[in-house]
């Protein structure tokens, strides 16, 4: 009799009780709707949520991404500030929306003081850095931006716009760019973003250095580089990259060449800064990560290789093909790296 009743009982709740969306999927319904361009709708949807639990900070914070998307900016900051006095995980976030809708509406000093004060509140927030540095860079301050990229940077080496704009922002200074730009391509090695970056350093490599149709090269070193903390390094590269037409690398492909010269750099960056004693953020962030790197055979070849991955290259292809679990022994290496 129990039995029965209590199968009675269940046949009498109605189907829509079991069917009824969480707010977790709705919230991930309006996230689909956003990526679509259905901002409109997709706001329909987090106001849903919130209207049911009031506290649920997730669907404020979408609903700060929609509104940026349609530049309504006051909305934005009006569910920002939700966010952020909300005192919880999600209140960095806040602080980012709110600074990103001050940015984009003009008011950049008022931006610089939002992401200050988030990073104040939750310093291991890295977007608040990055973001930060953006704006600084629109202000033509870019010794503050590149102050706060380091800063991100030490938050979270793995970042990578964070390196892509560093290495652009320290374009005339050589090797700074070149050890910013290398680490940019480790974390993203496919795409616009990466061919990019490759040529730029390849443009590095062949800085100064002009071969002549009769099989002479001119090498021209900028005195302030020669003079510079890593002149040295710099040096090398240039006359490295000299000997290109040497008949000792003739049956060498550029990819192997271009191995060749890159390990040398990182390896007499490495002893400038044993011998000299180097400090500071690109001898203690830089220069020690790639040195060991280039000091370890197996992980610099793979290194080598996973940078070059989106060239139409056969040798790139077939080795990383054969080659998945160096890869992946490879990015543990980068991932699990303490960084100084």
């Amino acid at each position: 009799m129990k039995k029965l009743l209590f199968i009675l009982a269940f046949m009498a709740i109605p189907f829509s009780a079991f069917s009824q969306e969480t707010a977790k999927e709705k919230i991930s319904r309006g996230v689909q709707l956003h990526d679509q361009g259905k901002y409109r709708e997709a706001i329909a949807v987090y106001e849903e949520v919130v209207a049911e639990d009031d506290k649920n900070w997730e669907a404020y914070y979408e609903m700060c991404l929609s509104y940026v998307s349609l530049n309504e900016f006051d909305n934005t900051i009006k569910y920002a500030d939700i966010v952020i006095d909300s005192d919880s995980d999600m209140m960095p976030k806040g602080y980012y929306i709110k600074g990103v809708a001050l940015d984009y509406s003009g008011k950049h000093k008022e931006a610089i003081k939002v992401f200050k004060k988030g990073i104040k509140e939750a310093p291991q927030f890295h977007s608040l850095y990055y973001s930060l540095a953006i704006v600084e860079c629109r202000l033509e301050e870019y010794d503050e931006a590149e102050n706060y990229l380091q800063e991100g940077l030490q938050q979270n080496p793995l970042h990578g716009s964070s390196h892509l704009l560093l290495g652009k922002l320290n374009y005339e200074e050589r090797t700074k760019s070149l050890l910013a730009l290398y680490n940019f391509l480790i974390i993203e090695p496919t795409g616009k973003r990466a061919n990019e970056a490759l040529t730029l350093i390849k443009k590095h490599h062949s800085l100064g250095v002009e071969f002549k149709d009769d099989n002479k090269v001119n090498i021209t070193l900028n005195s302030l580089a020669v003079d510079s903390e890593f002149g040295g390094a710099e040096a090398i590269l240039s006359m490295s990259q000299a000997l290109r037409k040497g008949e000792e690398y003739a049956d060498k492909s550029d990819f192997e060449f271009f191995a060749d010269n890159t390990k040398s750099f990182f390896m007499v960056l490495g002893e400038l800064k044993e011998n000299k004693k180097k400090k500071g953020f690109w001898w203690d962030y830089y220069v020690d990560f790639f040195y060991d790197l280039a000091k370890n055979e197996e992980m610099y070849e793979t290194f080598m290789y996973y940078i070059h991955q989106d060239i139409q290259n056969t040798q790139v292809e077939l080795w990383l093909q054969d080659n998945p679990e160096k890869v992946d022994a490879f990015l543990d290496w980068v991932t699990n790296y303490k960084r100084a």
